[in-house]
């Protein structure tokens, strides 16, 4: 068998679809020639990275029913273009063995192969069409869940600071300042649930290395960290705690500065201070 009729056999070698003879043909031909056992390595590797990349889900019936209906018409009149080889009668010729490659076999099995292929194909896109869609819903769905908590919390978050600030429970200290520029805070004591919710405007920019520290005042000069907090570039801040006191126990709050980190006690003269209403 010539090197170009070989060639011929590699896409029907690669698919396993030679019959016996040709088979046993291109085997004797590959063994001595490099460049076709190369490319029918090649053709085997594609063919077996296809197989490994098909979904679990087939190509739509109706799709695959129409491709192939195509290719084996075409297959069938190409086959029917071809004059076949009569067989030599005893009586006048001798018998010889049957040759072991024809080619007007070539093109039915190419048709054959090229259906496989396409086949094959158009599963493997449909595939990935499918995977792709499923890992968009996936993003979607895991964005859509994310906004959703999202809302949730700050809904959540909203209802709880309107309780602590409009509680029946609810008591409000005004902070005044003792510096000329005149920032302002106010103290919401919310004493059933024990939380304190302290909001500042107009406050001074931070030094370095500081920062401002709120103190609950009592009327035994105990002075209880509320927590430490820095400004906005406006000027505003906001700070949440909870802290049990009695309320015949507070006297006032205070805001320091103080250096980073906090101080156990105040170490400067409070800017802000707001003293507890009497009843």
């Amino acid at each position: 068998m010539g090197h170009d009729a070989v060639r011929e056999l590699l896409a029907l070698a690669a698919l396993d679809a030679l019959s016996p003879s040709d088979r046993k043909a291109l085997e004797a031909h590959a063994r001595s020639c490099e460049t076709c056992t190369r490319e029918l390595a090649e053709m085997r590797d594609s063919v077996a990275s296809i197989g490994a990349a098909l979904p679990a889900r087939p190509l739509a019936p109706e799709r695959g029913s129409l491709i192939r209906a195509r290719l084996m018409g075409r297959a069938v009149a190409d086959r029917a273009n071809v004059t076949p080889i009569r067989k030599p009668s005893p009586a006048t010729q001798p018998a010889s063995p049957p040759l072991p490659f024809t080619s007007s076999r070539s093109p039915y099995w190419m048709w054959l192969a090229a259906a496989t292929f396409v086949l094959a194909a158009g599963a493997v896109a449909y595939g990935a069409n499918e995977h792709a869609a499923h890992v968009q819903l996936l993003a979607a769905t895991s964005s859509y869940d994310s906004e959703n908590a999202a809302l949730k919390k700050r809904l959540s978050d909203q209802q709880a600071m309107i309780s602590e600030l409009s509680g029946p429970g609810v008591m409000v200290i005004d902070a005044n300042a003792t510096s000329a520029r005149q920032p302002y805070a106010r103290m919401f004591w919310n004493q059933p649930m024990n939380r304190w919710t302290f909001v500042a405007y107009n406050l001074p920019p931070m030094s370095p290395g500081h920062t401002y520290q709120l103190w609950l005042v009592m009327k035994d000069k105990k002075k209880v960290s509320a927590g430490m907090f820095e400004p906005t570039p406006t000027g505003s801040a906001m700070l949440q705690a909870t802290y049990a006191v009695s309320s015949d126990s507070l006297a006032a709050i205070a805001v320091t500065t103080e250096p980073m980190g906090g101080s156990a006690q105040p170490t400067t003269t409070p800017f802000l201070i707001g003293a507890m209403k009497a009843e």
